[in-house]
């Protein structure tokens, strides 16, 4: 499982395009403010500033939403050298809250790499925060390494991983929080990973045979199933995500809408919104702005697409 996976790495040579690099992972919660005292409070992340409002009828036709005087409130928590989180919260707008188990399609985990994992574990118990491996305490892999599942205010999984050796990384002395990645949860990994492969350039690897390691199973609170992932090198970066798959388990499939809680949103940069658009379309996906096409905002162009695992990926052109 690619929980303790190599961390991401945010700079890489040139790849061909459609895609050439990647922003953010986006949470759209309930709550702004409850998301911000989960990352901040809990985590240990900064905020980038305080929270901004997005809004205006071209803003939003980018993700469908046609209600008129919708708006979102947003802030970034920037992780030195790797993905940072974006958490957006919709006003004004019908939402429907997404929540998923670990093993349902569109499930994500962001893993955070950190120097120790107590510290965050005592305010996690303190805040009442839930936590997803089993037995409420974190699991120690054959070399040390320490890791365990939480989840945040709106569903998101949070792993952490306290390694038995630190990864070189950027981040600052003060910071815990070293570096970063993310997984998503597919109903068909192999069928997923091709998608980014043939549509955005992504660099699948091949899908790894099942495995049901009872540590694996216990880190993701997932006893009694297995689980296979192809991971893939986002283009233009070292940045891999992973595509995990689960069976011997129920799985639920749930379809939700932009604005949604719960929704999971990969931003991706390219030179091209328009051409990544249409690969993506011309490879079977789904493009989820209004219009299906691109929409220009000042000097940025913007399109929203869906995955089969409704995962979004919001493509920002890039200079």
């Amino acid at each position: 499982m690619a929980l303790a996976g190599a961390p991401a790495r945010a700079q890489a040579p040139a790849f061909p395009e459609p895609i050439t690099g990647i922003r953010n992972f986006t949470h759209i919660v309930a709550s702004l403010d409850r998301a911000i005292a989960f990352y901040r409070d809990v985590i240990g992340l900064q905020p980038d500033g305080e929270p901004r409002l997005f809004s205006g009828a071209e803003a939003m036709k980018v993700v469908n939403i046609t209600t008129p005087g919708a708006q979102s409130r947003f802030t970034s928590f920037p992780v030195p050298g790797s993905i940072g989180v974006e958490l957006v919260e919709y006003q004004g707008v019908d939402r429907t809250p997404a929540a998923r188990r670990v093993q349902d399609p569109g499930a994500a985990i962001m893993t955070f790499t950190v120097r120790t994992l107590d510290p965050i574990l005592a305010r996690a118990r303190q805040a009442a925060v839930r936590i997803s491996t089993t037995g409420g305490a974190s699991v120690t892999a054959p070399d040390g390494t320490r890791i365990i599942v939480l989840q945040d205010p709106d569903g998101f999984f949070v792993a952490l991983v306290q390694p038995s050796v630190l990864p070189e990384t950027s981040a600052p002395a003060s910071n815990n929080v070293v570096a970063s990645n993310i997984s998503f949860v597919a109903a068909d990994a192999e069928r997923t990973a091709r998608l980014y492969e043939q549509a955005l350039g992504f660099q699948a690897r091949p899908v790894t045979a099942w495995n049901a390691a009872s540590l694996l199973m216990d880190i993701a609170g997932t006893a009694g199933a297995q689980v296979r992932f192809s991971m893939a090198r986002v283009p233009g970066t070292f940045v891999t995500i992973s595509f995990h798959e689960f069976s011997g388990i129920d799985r639920r499939p749930l379809r939700s809408r932009f604005q949604d809680p719960g929704t999971a949103v990969l931003q991706l940069l390219a030179r091209n919104v328009k051409a990544a658009a249409d690969a993506w379309k011309k490879a079977g996906g789904e493009v989820v702005t209004a219009g299906g096409e691109p929409v220009t905002m000042g000097a940025l162009t913007l399109v929203v697409l869906r995955d089969p695992n409704n995962v979004m990926l919001e493509i920002i052109s890039a200079p």
